[in-house]
């Protein structure tokens, strides 16, 4: 094996995961349909197997055609003086901390049943 290949990477946006049936068990309940921006899977795909560095791969050879999807941008509604992507950015933060808050407690309530 050529390690000169490998390039040890802490973050790839994922946009065509492939897991196998184990990892799917965890990734399935990282998924939250109630956030529109589907924030956070891409920092804790990870935790989702052990040695994650050994056991997650990013394909680069292969391309894919990403469809042009609108941007949520300019979807949202005005609220008082905030332009309608004012009001579609503080949502995406705001999904982003209860993203972060939910991950903290599934790892907190983890560590105690394996205590």
């Amino acid at each position: 094996m050529f390690l000169s290949c490998f390039e040890i990477l802490r973050f790839v946006e994922i946009m065509a995961p492939v897991f196998s049936r184990d990892a799917w068990r965890c990734v399935w309940h990282l998924i939250q349909n109630d956030l529109v921006h589907g924030w956070g899977l891409d920092f804790v795909i990870g935790k989702c197997v052990e040695n994650p560095h050994e056991k997650i791969g990013v394909v680069d050879a292969q391309w894919i055609v990403h469809q042009k999807v609108p941007s949520l941008a300019n979807q949202g509604q005005s609220i008082g003086k905030k332009a309608p992507w004012e009001v579609v950015r503080d949502r995406c933060i705001d999904e982003w901390n209860i993203f972060r808050d939910r991950v903290a407690k599934a790892e907190k309530d983890f560590h105690k049943q394996s205590v």
